[in-house]
C-alpha cells in the first residue's frame, strides 16, 4: 500500500513538472512569435511606405526654369489603390519631413506668371521678380481700368500658417511713391488689385500674401516651412523635421558617395512600362560637376541618354544626363549658379 501510495505521488510531481515545462515552451513560443511578428509588421509598414529623397537637384518648374532641391526627404503619398507613376507627377505627392529649397528671382517670375496669375483679366502682368539687397522686388504692370507700371520692395515674413507675408517697403507707380498716392486718395492695394481668381496670392490692406507651396507645379509639395531667408540670389525655404524623418539613414539609405541624386526605397513605383515593389531605385547624375538637372516631363529622354544597371540586391540604378545638356531640342535652364 505505502509503494503503491509512493508510486502515486510520483507520478502526479512528474505529471505537474511536464505540464510546467510543456506551459513555459507555449509561454516563451508565444513571446517569440509575437516578437516576430512585431519585427515583421515593422518591416512591412517600412516596405509598404514609399519614400523619396532628394540631394543637390535643380527641379525644372517649366522648360527654362528650375527650383534648386538642396534637400528633401518625405513619403510618397497617393490615392488608396493608386500606384505613383513617374510619367505623370500628377498621380503622387510627397509630403516633406525635412528639406531645403532655393528659388532665384527667374524661377519666381516664372511660378507667378505662370501659375499664380494665369487666368484671363489677371490684375497682374509683365511680372519681373528679382531678389536685390535682401529684398524681393517686383516689376510688372497692374491693371485698374488703365494699365499702370509699378514696383514693389519687400523683405518676406514666414507667417504661422506657412504663407509669406510681403509688404510693400518701398512702392512706385508711375514712377512715384505708390504708398503716399494711394493712402491720399484712400486706398490700399487690396482695393487696386482683386486677386480672388489667383492661385497661393492673396492680398489684404497693403500686404500680398504668398503659399510657396500651392505655386509650385506637380508633384505637389506638402510640409510645414520652418524658415524663410534671403540668401544672395536665392529666396530660401527649410522645412521643419518630423518624427518619421528618421525613417532616413536607416531603411532608407542611399548611396553616400553620390552627390546629386532622387532615391525611391520602399512601397510601389512606376515607371514607363515597369512597376517595382519593394522599390529600391536611384537615379543619379551623368555628371555630378552641377547639380542634377530634372524636368519631369522629359524625364524618359534624359534616361534614355544615360544608362541603367540591375544591382546584386535587385535594385535599379539609373544614371541620367542633365535636360540642359540633350542637345538643341532641349533650351538651356536659366538658374543662377550657386
Amino acid at each position: 500500500m505505502r509503494r503503491t501510495l509512493a508510486f502515486l505521488a510520483l507520478a502526479v510531481a512528474a505529471v505537474a513538472v511536464a505540464w510546467q515545462q510543456t506551459s513555459l515552451a507555449r509561454a516563451m513560443g508565444m513571446h517569440a512569435t509575437s516578437s516576430a511578428t512585431h519585427v515583421a509588421e515593422t518591416t512591412v509598414a517600412a516596405d509598404s511606405t514609399l519614400w523619396i529623397q532628394m540631394r543637390n537637384v535643380d527641379l525644372h518648374v517649366d522648360p527654362q526654369h528650375a527650383m534648386r532641391v538642396r534637400a528633401l526627404q518625405g513619403q510618397v503619398v497617393t490615392k488608396p489603390g493608386v500606384v505613383a507613376w513617374l510619367d505623370d507627377p500628377t498621380s503622387f505627392r510627397i509630403r516633406a519631413t525635412s528639406g531645403e529649397v532655393a528659388l532665384d528671382g527667374a524661377a519666381i517670375t516664372a511660378l507667378l506668371n505662370e501659375v499664380a496669375f494665369n487666368y484671363p483679366d489677371a490684375p497682374i502682368t509683365n511680372l519681373r521678380v528679382t531678389i536685390e539687397d535682401g529684398n524681393i522686388v517686383q516689376r510688372g504692370t497692374l491693371h485698374k481700368g488703365v494699365a499702370i507700371p509699378f514696383q514693389m520692395w519687400s523683405v518676406p515674413a514666414l507667417q504661422p500658417d506657412g504663407r509669406l507675408k510681403l509688404h510693400p517697403d518701398k512702392l512706385k507707380i508711375l514712377g512715384v511713391n505708390g504708398l503716399s498716392l494711394m493712402h491720399a486718395l484712400g486706398l490700399h492695394l487690396d482695393k487696386m488689385m482683386n486677386l480672388s481668381k489667383a492661385r497661393g496670392v492673396t492680398v489684404k490692406g497693403d500686404d500680398l500674401y504668398l503659399d510657396p507651396l500651392a505655386i509650385i507645379p506637380n508633384p505637389v509639395v506638402d510640409g510645414k516651412l520652418k524658415s524663410v531667408r534671403i540668401e544672395g540670389p536665392y529666396l530660401v525655404q527649410e522645412f521643419f523635421h518630423t518624427p518619421d524623418d528618421t525613417i532616413f539613414g536607416s531603411f532608407v539609405r542611399p548611396d553616400p558617395a553620390l552627390k546629386n541624386f532622387i532615391y525611391f526605397r520602399g512601397g510601389s513605383l512606376r515607371f514607363g512600362r515597369l512597376t517595382m515593389s519593394d522599390t529600391d531605385l536611384m537615379i543619379r547624375d551623368a555628371d555630378e560637376r552641377d547639380p542634377f538637372d530634372l524636368y519631369f516631363p522629359e524625364y524618359n529622354r534624359q534616361l534614355v541618354a544615360g544608362h541603367s544597371n540591375t544591382l546584386p540586391n535587385k535594385g535599379l540604378l539609373a544614371t541620367m544626363v542633365d535636360f540642359g545638356k540633350l542637345g538643341t531640342q532641349a533650351p538651356e535652364k536659366a538658374i543662377s549658379s550657386r
